[in-house]
């Protein structure tokens, strides 16, 4: 690996000719216009390189201190990542690099993210990169933070280590630990997950699961089972088994059955979708609210928080303990009261409904164990 020192502007101090004895002075270091490292592999390809405008180069010691250090990482011969701090220290001829003060690494590519700390210490020969001063990843929409991290350079991956937070938008999450992929943008984070989400001044919104899922540069995590939402505002809590928060549209969406409560409203359903920005939430599949003396079945369920209006459609059911009442539309409207608890009525179409009207007290000639018939209209 060639060291490259160009331009010298101070160099070893010159001898007297007395013969009397004298104190040498220590050797000081020699200063270089420039320093330039590089490093290729067996074929020849460039495998990373180091330049600074400034280098104090000791001798004896073997190593140089440097300002405004800018270096280049690569991946069979070309360039994949940029890196570039404060100043740095290299040791050995550069067996080991120490950088500090805003050190940042740089994936390039299309969509660029970013790995930076306050101070790295890089081993090119072992490929690894350690971040002990406040390691931070930003990629897209999201920003990690940890305690320490670890750059594995041959598998593009960042070890976020210690308690780990992720701030995502309004999203507010805490993981004991995370794995992100440079080469994907894919990202492993181990419970367990404590999030939250404010909007305005309301109250904050929490979000507890097991693990994390996804994908920084898709813009999409996924929260992993049991996973609960509680929105103290609304007085609802849903519990899930995989919940997908997608920030580019503001939407969270499970494809698996989940429950719920909002108010007095019992809701279950085979999947779900929330439109934040739009204040609406979609039952696709398998809609079943229930609530004390009624319950409705349907195809699917539309529910706004903003105007507090239902909408079940498809083969609709609604049972009420009353009288036994069972009511079949194709569509039925309703309104979530401040009490939590909705009314449901079937504005025009056709409606079928049966109820059973309760037989009066015996009177002469009334056959004893005799039932009243159910009433179809």
């Amino acid at each position: 690996m060639p060291i490259l020192l160009t331009a010298l502007l101070g160099g070893l101090p010159l001898l007297g000719c007395s013969r009397a004895a004298v104190q040498q002075p220590k050797p000081q270091p020699f200063v270089f216009r420039a320093l330039d490292l590089r490093q290729q592999d067996a074929k020849g390809r460039p495998t990373w390189e180091l330049i600074s405008p400034e280098a104090r180069y000791d001798l004896q010691g073997r190593q140089a201190r440097v300002k405004r250090p800018r270096g280049v990482i690569y991946a069979a011969g070309k360039p994949r990542y940029r890196i570039e701090a404060a100043s740095g220290t290299v040791l050995n001829d550069g067996e080991m690099i120490e950088l500090e003060g805003g050190v940042r690494i740089q994936v390039l590519g299309p969509k660029p993210s970013v790995i930076s700390g306050d101070r790295v210490r890089w081993i090119p020969k072992r490929e690894r990169i350690a971040i002990d001063r406040r390691p931070m990843l930003v990629d897209q929409a999201s920003r990690l933070t940890a305690t320490t991290a670890l750059f594995l350079i041959d598998q593009s991956k960042l070890e976020l280590r210690g308690p780990t937070r992720l701030l995502n938008k309004q999203l507010d999450l805490r993981v004991a630990r995370a794995d992100w992929f440079a080469s994907t943008g894919a990202l492993l984070a181990a419970g367990p997950v404590l999030g939250e989400r404010r909007v305005g001044k309301g109250p904050v919104q929490t979000l507890t699961a097991s693990a994390l899922e996804g994908n920084t540069r898709d813009e999409v995590l996924d929260a992993l089972a049991p996973v609960r939402f509680t929105d103290p505002a609304q007085n609802t809590v849903i519990d899930a088994q995989r919940v997908r928060w997608t920030s580019t549209t503001e939407r969270i969406s499970t494809l698996l059955p989940f429950v719920g409560r909002s108010g007095k409203l019992q809701v279950r359903g085979n999947s779900l979708e929330v439109q934040l920005d739009q204040h609406w939430a979609l039952i696709p599949s398998g809609c079943d609210l229930r609530q004390p003396g009624e319950k409705l079945l349907a195809r699917d369920c539309l529910y706004n928080w903003q105007t507090r209006s239902v909408l079940a459609r498809g083969g609709v059911v609604l049972h009420r303990d009353a009288n036994q009442q069972v009511t079949r539309s194709d569509q039925v409207v309703g309104r979530v009261g401040t009490g939590g608890l909705a009314e449901f009525t079937t504005p025009g179409g056709r409606v079928n409904s049966q109820l059973r009207i309760a037989p009066s007290s015996p009177g002469p000639g009334s056959r004893p164990g005799r039932t009243t018939p159910a009433v179809t209209f």
